[in-house]
């Protein structure tokens, strides 16, 4: 791998501003070297979708939460047009989506809290935590006098640490990629492999906008998604010893159009030499050359 400072030096060298394989010892490449995150972070981009991408991966755990209350129930539109109602023993959180303007009350025993609802444009999911130490009853009382559903109920007799912790119930629960990883750039084929009860089941989900994986809530376990990833963004801080996760093919591409931004102004000429020389190098690496190797197995014994 290269450094950051090994594509600086190379990218002076290019401009004819570096002194040996280090930093000029007076002030005169100051401006390049402050102008060189930019003009890094563009070549980058543009590579990122060259045909050489940074793999990763992230996992995802998906969970087995049963909800007291019916799949039939649970998963049904339930429209309101006065109350509906909902109710499961020692219940201990709740998940519910609302359409509309009202009121859910939530009921442990004889203690109520309110939750206010107010969602016009789309199903909006609310969810928490319920104070049941002592295994109560627990109702849902859905109420409105407006055009107002409700569906994907669910009480669950399970505790968790947090509100942000309790899991969404629905048929599908969709994972949002990029919110999961922030450099997400775009899922890596079909690799996504599912360690679970059902081992020999590999592709269970679906991909919705190509960023949102889709997983039946009835398929609990292990996900692992591999996915091509942005490249780090480079800045004033970054230090000189840190290392770019780029293949070395790549890596040797950035001082060129490094240098063909940087040194416009002093030589338009040898900057578009520049510019030239990384398109070149940028399709090549977008549309490989396939080499078919054959190779030949004598057995001794007479097998094959």
């Amino acid at each position: 791998m290269s450094t950051w400072k090994d594509i600086k030096i190379a990218t002076l060298q290019k401009m004819q501003s570096a002194d040996g394989n280090d930093y000029p010892t007076d002030s005169s490449a100051s401006d390049y070297l402050a102008a060189m995150p930019q003009a890094c972070n563009e070549a980058l981009q543009l590579l990122s979708t060259a045909n050489k991408f940074i793999t990763k991966s992230i996992q995802i755990s998906q969970l087995a939460v049963p909800n007291l209350i019916s799949d039939d129930t649970a998963l049904k539109i339930h429209a309101v047009e006065n109350e509906v109602e909902f109710e499961a023993e020692k219940a201990q959180s709740y998940y519910f989506e609302c359409y509309g303007k009202g009121t859910a009350m939530i009921y442990v025993g004889e203690v109520a809290q309110t939750v206010e609802i107010d969602s016009k444009k789309s199903y909006t999911a609310y969810k928490g935590i319920l104070e049941n130490t002592e295994n109560e009853k627990v109702r849902v009382v859905f109420a409105s006098q407006y055009p107002f559903a409700v569906k994907n109920v669910a009480l669950y007799k399970t505790m968790f640490e947090t509100e942000e912790d309790v899991i969404p119930y629905a048929k599908e629960i969709k994972y949002h990629l990029p919110t999961l990883a922030e450099d997400f750039y775009m899922i890596d084929g079909c690799e996504v492999y599912y360690e679970g009860s059902d081992t020999y089941e590999r592709y269970i989900y679906s991909l919705e906008a190509g960023n949102t994986l889709v997983i039946d809530r009835d398929k609990p376990g292990i996900y692992i998604v591999y996915y091509k990833a942005y490249p780090v963004q480079i800045t004033s801080e970054t230090e000189d010893d840190y290392e770019l996760p780029l293949a070395s093919e790549v890596a040797a591409l950035l001082p060129l159009y490094m240098a063909s931004q940087i040194y416009k102004d002093d030589d338009i000429g040898i900057a578009t030499t520049y510019r030239n020389e990384f398109e070149v190098a940028r399709e090549l690496l977008q549309n490989p050359v396939s080499n078919t190797e054959y190779e030949h197995v004598e057995s001794e014994s007479g097998w094959i």
